[in-house]
């Protein structure tokens, strides 16, 4: 049993970010394969591709073998700051292996990027409004359906047997579409050389929480290649920026929100929101000082996608963040 102990401290440090690198992405993606073994019935595309490359570059599988064998050692590498297959630091065992991950993430993983993206965007968005809206313990606990938060203790059955202090670091919580099960927790200390040459302050630990989009390991069956992704002539339609907008609040997103995410001024986001809206393909609704845009039934057929995404590919993942919605609207 994993236990984690947050001081307030560490409640108040914790935060989720977008997503892992690419190369952290291809080795849970490695272990996505080597859970599902010879199994072919509801695998989806993903699998099939990245099954069909490991078969025609069979002078790979033994570093792929390799890092998967080295997995607890790569991640700090993959996860941090530095890029891996530069960092001189790196043992040469380790560098082998990255470089068979990288042949593999270059392959397997990066054809499917905004794929990906877009369905870690959609996690992180879906749990980070459960923490505004429940708190940090009822979106940990939704991370995993058998983990349990009590009296500032987190408690997870990854089949380990350890207790981890966070000391006032907090932690960095990373959604991942190819991870299955618990979620994973890793720890590591910061090379002395990533910081200042005069700097003698002890180097804290680094902890990363990396967690499955969806536990059932269903998430890869959604992923569709970037070349085979349908056309968008909306850009055409109504300008790109205007199309990526109306793209966005088919879940609800305030100003600030459409401004952050597109990388414009809250004033251009708020002119393109109001000619949209004048046009009845976005609503806005106000409560007190806050602004929600959202997408109108008309938006959403422009669209050609439902208000809300889809989530088929795993019934219990949706009953699980629907309980989320549920209780938002009871709490409301």
């Amino acid at each position: 049993m994993l236990t984690v102990h947050f001081t307030h401290e560490d409640i108040a440090r914790t935060h989720m970010v977008p997503m892992a690198r690419l190369g952290a992405e291809a080795l849970f993606a490695l272990g996505h394969l080597e859970r599902l073994g010879q199994q072919s019935r509801g695998v989806g595309r993903w699998v099939s591709h990245a099954r069909a490359w490991v078969a025609a570059h069979p002078f790979r599988l033994l570093g792929l073998q390799r890092a998967l064998q080295l997995r607890d050692d790569l991640l700090p590498f993959l996860l941090s700051r530095p890029a891996p297959d530069r960092d001189a630091a790196a043992p040469e065992e380790l560098r082998r292996a990255l470089g068979a991950l990288g042949e593999f993430q270059k392959a397997c993983v990066a054809p499917y990027r905004t794929s990906i993206r877009e369905m870690l965007d959609e996690t992180r968005h879906c749990y980070s409004d459960m923490v505004a809206r429940l708190g940090l313990a009822a979106t940990l606990e939704r991370l995993q359906c058998n983990a349990k938060w009590e009296a500032g203790t987190l408690t997870v059955d990854d089949g380990t047997d350890r207790a981890v202090r966070l000391d006032g670091q907090g932690l960095k919580m990373v959604p991942s579409a190819f991870l299955s099960g618990t979620p994973r927790l890793y720890s590591w200390q910061e090379r002395p050389s990533d910081r200042a040459p005069a700097d003698r302050t002890p180097v804290p630990p680094v902890h990363v929480m990396v967690f499955p989009v969806c536990p059932h390991g269903l998430a890869s069956t959604a992923l569709v290649k970037d070349t085979q992704r349908p056309a968008k002539p909306l850009p055409q339609l109504l300008g790109r920026t205007r199309a990526a907008v109306l793209e966005r609040l088919t879940r609800p997103q305030s100003t600030s929100e459409l401004s952050a995410a597109l990388s414009i001024s809250a004033t251009t986001a708020s002119e393109h929101t109001s000619v949209l809206r004048g046009s009845g393909l976005v609503s806005t609704t106000r409560n007190g000082g806050s602004v929600r845009h959202e997408v109108t039934a008309l938006g959403a057929l422009m669209l050609n996608s439902p208000p809300e995404p889809a989530r088929a590919w795993c019934r219990d993942c949706a009953e699980r963040r629907e309980v989320g919605s549920e209780t938002k609207e009871l709490v409301a």
